[in-house]
C-alpha cells in the first residue's frame, strides 16, 4: 500500500487525531471513541477523514496499517492498552 510522505509522525497529528489513531487500534468503533473523548460521533468521523487525508489512506484501519508500519504505533503499545482496559474492568 503506498503512503503520503511527509507528516510522518504522532506530533504532526492533532491531540484528538492521535487520540482517534490509538483508539481505533484498540479495537474501538465511532460511537465508543466519542464517548470515550467527550466528543460527538460525527467529530470523531470528520477527524478521521481528516487524518486519512493527511496520510492518503481510504479508511482508519488503513491509518492504523499506516501508523504500525512507519513506526508511530507499535504492537506493544497497543496490547498494553489493552490490557489497562481489561483489568480496569476486571476492578
Amino acid at each position: 500500500m503506498a503512503y503520503k510522505e511527509g507528516n510522518n509522525s504522532l506530533q504532526n497529528l492533532t491531540r484528538y487525531e492521535r487520540d482517534i489513531l490509538r483508539l481505533a487500534a484498540d479495537g474501538f468503533i465511532d460511537e465508543e471513541i466519542a464517548d470515550e473523548l467527550s466528543i460527538s460521533e460525527r467529530t470523531v468521523k470528520e477527524i478521521q477523514v481528516n487524518l486519512m487525508r493527511k496520510w492518503n489512506v481510504h479508511n482508519i484501519s488503513s491509518a492504523v496499517d499506516y501508523a504500525l508500519a512507519s513506526g508511530l504505533l507499535t504492537v506493544y503499545e497497543i496490547l498494553e492498552s489493552r490490557f489497562r482496559q481489561r483489568k480496569l474492568e476486571v476492578n
